[in-house]
């Protein structure tokens, strides 16, 4: 009986560890990056500074049936991402519910299959501060 029961009692953490450190599901990656519809995504592609407008793009603008109906994509580090049908309906659901008007930065969860992203799950995520040497100032070695 003892032994059934810690055959049994290693089988969830067995799984646990499978799915990652991280909680991730073996194949399974993360990006960060802004959200933004595809069809306003596909009119600033070639810019040099594609993130600028990236950063201004509204929330009205990207649940417009228009630019909804063209799916979603990700904006990561000047490269570009679409999401696949359950990203492009978890992408509606966050951008319904943030209480922001514009410039949606994202954590992404899924798999990649060349610039497309299947995708696990959406969630709304602080931007990361710039870092230009300004809190190496304030803390530095004066």
């Amino acid at each position: 009986m003892n032994k059934l029961h810690v055959l049994l009692g290693t089988i969830p953490m067995l799984t646990a560890w499978s799915v990652g450190l991280e909680g991730l599901a073996a194949g399974q990656k993360q990006w960060q990056g802004y959200l933004i519809d595809r069809q306003c995504a596909e009119s600033v592609k070639g810019d040099s500074d594609s993130k600028a407008f990236v950063l201004h793009h509204t929330k009205d603008c990207a649940l417009m049936p228009n630019c909804r109906a063209t799916g979603y994509a990700l904006f990561v580090d000047n490269k570009w991402y679409e999401l696949d049908k359950r990203g492009n309906e978890l992408a509606v659901k966050v951008l319904t519910a943030s209480k922001k008007k514009r410039g949606f930065y994202v954590r992404v969860t899924g798999t990649a299959q060349g610039k497309v992203l299947k995708v696990e799950s959406i969630k709304e995520s602080e931007e990361p501060k710039p870092n230009n040497g300004a809190e190496k100032k304030r803390h530095g070695t004066d």
